[in-house]
């Protein structure tokens, strides 16, 4: 039996629902896993309530997040030690956790690939101190979208994946289709498709946030703006909409933890102004929401999502979730999401930071919403097919065919 390594030293986000049902589906085609994650006693529990048929085939190991010094005279390269250091730290792990069991994985995969790849690394180095076979999830290839680094003075483009060259590396998955075509055009190797899939659990109706929500709003429609509050997400435009609203029929939801050292002093300011001004359609619940069926729970509760993301050229599982529980949406009209609901018919795509354009949006949808008058009709079924755990399977099953050939 293979044993495939699972490897993700982050937390929050989507991180923890893609280990599990990366887990799930790996125990399910029959393979021995090993995981390597920060909380290894949830995920533990996880499994043992969704598949404890297969609690014999996995084993778990602690590991943390790595930090890397910040010296001036290394700025430059500060990003391509700290991308060493993950690989070091990772060999130095999966080694520790063989130990354990008895046996080297034939496998690693990485969940968040983008920690390893580095524009002044090459396979190489890697190969040096990486000796297992490896593969991973890349989320944010950003130059696929918006073009190459360059090499300052010399001028010749610097390759993100370098490391991939790898003859250890077995292949790379992408969420986005157009670039995994894209990357197939200038890698050797096997490329594939990922779905951006999510937790679809019930929600949980007793979530004391979601009732706070109903009192307060009422019988207005609800528009909300969910996950890792940043101005990246479009915050301080849906901010800014919100105090010019006060006389629409609307009600405005902010739901997740608020990355205050992303923003500059003066934002935070501005959003804790805001937040003591006790706006009358706004809530705020500034807190990463614990699990996924009471994320879910303030998902069902929204009548439109917000996710007009500022200068964002990937995927993202709000779209997902929009799909699972039939919500409507406003995107950027840029890039992979404002494509994806153009397709799928899910809502609208606007320019970002405009504020004329998301208030005439909002109208739009919530006409739609209460008439069905608007020439929308979505396909929330085909797009949560083509996100759906099942192809995780099928993108599984091609990327071990293709290690254990």
């Amino acid at each position: 039996m293979k044993t495939i390594a699972l490897f993700d030293n982050y937390r929050d986000g989507h991180h923890f629902t893609y280990l599990t049902f990366f887990s799930k589906t790996l125990l399910e085609m029959g393979y021995l896993v090993m995981v390597f994650c920060q909380y290894p006693d949830e995920l533990n529990k996880w499994i043992a309530l969704n598949c404890p048929e297969h609690v014999g085939q996995i084993f778990t190991f602690k590991v943390t997040s790595v930090k890397t010094p910040s010296f001036p005279i290394i700025r430059r390269f500060y990003r391509t030690l700290n991308v060493l250091q993950q690989w070091q730290y990772a060999a130095k792990m999966i080694q520790w956790g063989a130990s354990q069991i008895g046996h080297s994985p034939d496998l690693v995969f990485f969940a968040w690939l983008d920690n390893y790849l580095s524009h002044y690394l090459t396979h190489h180095i890697i190969d040096l101190i990486f000796p297992y076979q490896w593969s991973g999830l890349y989320f944010h290839p950003t130059h696929l979208r918006t073009g190459q680094l360059l090499l300052p003075i010399l001028r010749t483009p610097l390759s993100h994946y370098s490391v991939t060259h790898s003859s250890r590396c077995c292949g790379i998955a992408l969420l986005d289709d157009v670039e995994v075509q894209k990357l197939k055009q200038k890698l050797n190797k096997l490329v594939i498709t990922f779905p951006d899939f999510t937790d679809e659990s019930t929600p949980d109706s007793n979530y004391i946030v979601i009732k706070q929500i109903k009192e307060k709003a009422g019988n207005k429609k609800i528009i909300g703006l969910l996950g890792g509050l940043t101005q990246r997400k479009g915050l301080f435009t849906l901010l800014e909409i919100a105090q010019n609203s006060i006389e629409e029929n609307w009600f405005f939801v902010f739901a997740g933890r608020l990355y205050e050292d992303d923003l500059q002093p003066e934002q935070v300011r501005k959003v804790w102004n805001i937040i003591e001004s006790a706006p009358p359609n706004c809530f705020f619940h500034l807190e990463r929401i614990p699990n996924e069926t009471q994320f879910n729970a303030v998902i069902d509760i929204c009548d439109i999502l917000y996710a007009v993301y500022e200068d964002f050229p990937f995927s993202s599982n709000i779209l997902t979730k929009a799909a699972v529980f039939e919500k409507l949406v406003i995107v950027s009209e840029r890039f992979y999401m404002g494509e994806v609901v153009k397709k799928f018919q899910m809502g609208i795509s606007i320019p970002e930071k405009n504020m004329d354009k998301s208030i005439e949006s909002i109208q739009i949808l919530c006409h739609h919403l209460d008439t069905h008058n608007y020439n929308l009709k979505p396909d929330f079924e085909g797009y949560k097919y083509t996100q759906s755990v099942l192809r995780l399977r099928e993108a599984f099953s091609l990327l071990c065919e293709k290690a254990f050939d």
